[in-house]
């Protein structure tokens, strides 16, 4: 199964997100990332030494990927928008929490690695939330949003929306500007009065 150039790790990443989204992380093998990527297996042992040493290095990296399109977000816009462009992001990564969630379930040969690696993830995780949290409380000094709603409801509703399944159908977009909508106008056609 020749190949003329070099394998590079963004090459291995793209592909084993493929097959994430199409078979699931049990669906991910060296024999079928070999197949797609037209390379031996021994050409996948040179990077990773089995597959969960793998999945924890492409959660690592796109989990660092988010983290800088987060940190790119300009910082002169209004809060609510910055909010907006974090839950596109977050949203577009959702394969994070998915991925994450069944890395934890790997039996891998080294513990000590994938402690460290979800200990990493962890810190990069709260990273972000910490972003969010600052936001929020941003929009709510600006008078933006209203300082009478809890800052974590508002952020476990932003943070937890990877895990609605709607998502899919109305994509991710859409889906970001509907809950931020959600979150600034509420869901009464009319203002009620207390």
């Amino acid at each position: 199964m020749g190949r003329k150039k070099a394998l590079t790790k963004e090459e291995l990443f793209q592909t084993t997100g493929q097959l994430i989204r199409t078979d699931g992380i049990h669906g991910v093998h060296f024999k079928k990332l070999s197949e797609k990527l037209e390379v031996g297996r021994s050409t996948l042992y040179e990077y990773y030494r089995n597959k969960d040493q793998l999945l924890i290095a492409y959660l690592r990296e796109i989990m660092n990927e988010m983290n800088g399109r987060i940190e790119s977000i300009p910082h002169h816009l209004k809060a609510n928008e910055k909010l907006r462009k974090f839950l596109f992001i977050l949203l577009d990564h959702a394969q994070i929490h998915q991925v994450e969630r069944m890395i934890r379930d790997i039996q891998t040969s080294d513990q000590e690695l994938a402690a460290y690696y979800m200990e990493q993830l962890a810190e990069e995780h709260q990273k972000a939330y910490q972003i969010m949290i600052d936001w929020i409380e941003e929009a709510k000094r600006e008078g933006i949003w209203s300082a009478e709603v809890d800052t974590g409801i508002i952020a476990d509703i932003i943070f937890h929306a990877i895990l609605f399944p709607h998502k899919n159908k109305v994509g991710n977009e859409q889906m970001a500007d509907q809950i931020l909508n959600l979150i600034e106008h509420g869901v009464a056609a009319h203002k009620l009065t207390k």
